[in-house]
């Protein structure tokens, strides 16, 4: 997602998004603790029902290739529109990139819970069967939070405090992912069920 939106505003001719430092926040906010909570996810349901994977599978499977580029290409589409729009608002640079990193990290929020199964909807799942990604995710949002309010963090990441307003488009934006996600995985539970039966 954030390759993905890089790229296109340097076709597009426009600024890049991201200011080089907020890149390496990003990754360490959505990509440190989060990575490391999902290792205690408790097994699928079901899971030993399964047949085993066939050995000559790759790791990465086509599911999670095919949801790997659909899903980066939600990521940038919802970032590049909160940020094209900021800037065809009139605010600065500064604020417009940081409405693009909060919209990117947010993404990134919602994108963990939906890694916690490649089927089950994530509203069928405990919050807390996994309390390490929950933790994880609060002291995420309270980093992000000092990152656009305190002024050392401000001076550091370029960033800029976000109005009412701006951090409602972003949890709009951002819920995306939840509903893009929640209709793949129910027309694959569809598709898994209609294969059981026949």
């Amino acid at each position: 997602g954030e390759l993905i939106a890089i790229l296109a505003t340097i076709v597009m001719g426009i600024p890049i998004p991201y200011f080089p430092a907020q890149i390496l926040w990003l990754n360490l906010v959505t990509n440190g603790l989060q990575d490391v909570a999902l290792a205690f996810e408790p097994g699928e349901k079901g899971v030993l029902n399964k047949p085993p994977r066939k050995p000559k599978v790759s790791i990465l499977s086509s599911l999670l290739i095919q949801r790997t580029f659909s899903m980066g290409i939600v990521l940038a589409a919802g970032t590049l529109y909160v940020f094209i729009l900021e800037l065809n608002s009139g605010v600065s640079l500064e604020k417009a990139r940081t409405a693009a990193l909060t919209t990117m990290v947010f993404f990134q929020f919602y994108q963990a819970f939906n890694c916690r199964s490649e089927t089950e909807s994530i509203f069928s799942m405990s919050p807390m069967s996994n309390p390490f990604l929950v933790y994880s995710m609060i002291a995420a949002f309270l980093a992000q939070l000092a990152v656009l309010y305190v002024p050392a963090l401000q001076w550091i990441f370029k960033t800029v405090p976000l109005t009412m307003t701006e951090w409602l488009e972003v949890g709009l934006v951002t819920l995306t992912i939840v509903i893009t996600v929640e209709l793949d995985k129910w027309i694959r539970r569809k598709k898994l069920s209609s294969i059981k039966v026949t």
